[in-house]
């Protein structure tokens, strides 16, 4: 496809924000990370202080980009500064929703468990996510080098099935949970921009989402637009927080091996672990056949190569999984 130029980017960016906008009618809490994809969500509402916005603050940088975007859009905003103990409920909530000792995914869904707990203590009904903007836009790291077919067939895959936890985990609280990004309009979007409108330079950097930045640095938010990618994990400071706990908390990742099958790769695992076995039993063992069955924990993988329940990765150099930082 012919490279097109930025005003034609920015005009699809405007296409998405009404999209955006449809799908986020009536919806009275959104999540706001202070990133581009919520960031883009905050900035397309047509009247955003009519919106509450929600932000989980465990010693990252995402608070600080919130609040400046609410600020700056009129928006309310509530942050929630969780203890120890309130963010270990969190995640023993989001491991037994989810069935995952993955301390990556678990790290993140407690996040989302903690957004929608304070939604629904403020009264909300319906809470707006940006679930799906990394998946459908081209956002993470390590697709910024790929091969443009690799690009086009990544984006079918997931417009086909992406994995959205908040919206389970908010449905399981008792709220309704909308991604504007992953609508059927926003896939369409999507997969019919040009590639340089998802992927491109700006300032020497090679930037994914460059639509949805090019739209928040037009509506006034340059330091959202040009923020580096930065996982809710490291964002919210939720994975710092695991790893503090389970230096505290963990037991001896070898006790687990009679009930687990294996053992946890790491003191994270192994907390997360005792979380979920404290609630309910841990999945079986995979029962297909060799390369469905994970190496590290033997549960079944996805057809892309990713076990849900340890987090181990098939990658053409080998399996990775979290081994702690």
């Amino acid at each position: 496809m012919t490279p097109v130029g930025r005003s034609v980017c920015l005009a699809l960016a405007n296409r998405l924000a009404e999209a955006s906008s449809y799908v986020l009618e009536n919806c009275d809490c959104m999540l706001l990370s202070g990133g581009v994809d919520t960031g883009f969500l905050a900035a397309s509402h047509p009247k955003p202080n009519t919106m509450t916005a929600v932000t989980v603050d465990l010693g990252g940088p995402d608070a600080g980009y919130a609040s400046l975007a609410a600020s700056r859009l009129g928006m309310g905003h509530v942050v929630l500064r969780p203890s120890e103990a309130m963010f270990l409920e969190a995640l023993a909530s989001a491991v037994d929703i989810v069935e995952t000792i993955d301390p990556v995914e678990a790290a993140a869904d407690a996040v989302h468990v903690l957004s929608a707990g304070l939604a629904r203590a403020l009264g909300c009904r319906c809470l707006a996510t940006g679930d799906g903007g990394d998946e459908m836009f081209l956002g993470y790291s390590f697709l910024l080098d790929k091969h443009p077919e690799e690009l086009r067939e990544w984006q079918r895959a997931m417009a086909r099935e992406a994995w959205l936890p908040t919206i389970p985990l908010a449905r399981t609280l008792g709220l309704e949970a909308r991604a504007p990004l992953y609508s059927v309009e926003a896939k369409r979007i999507a997969l019919d921009a040009p590639l340089n409108c998802l992927v491109g330079l700006h300032n020497g950097r090679r930037w994914g989402k460059l639509l949805l930045r090019l739209y928040l640095e037009a509506r006034g938010l340059p330091e959202l637009a040009w923020r580096p990618k930065t996982p809710v994990t490291s964002g919210s400071g939720s994975l710092e927080t695991l790893k503090r706990l389970a230096a505290k908390l963990a037991p001896e990742p070898r006790s687990l091996e009679p009930l687990l099958g294996f053992t946890p790769p790491s003191r994270e695992h192994a907390l997360l672990a005792k979380l979920l076995t404290a609630r309910k039993p841990p999945p079986p063992p995979c029962r297909g056949d060799a390369g469905q069955r994970c190496p590290i924990c033997g549960r079944c993988m996805t057809p892309r190569g990713h076990c849900r329940f340890c987090g181990a990765v098939k990658t053409p150099k080998g399996v990775t999984v979290y081994r702690g930082l």
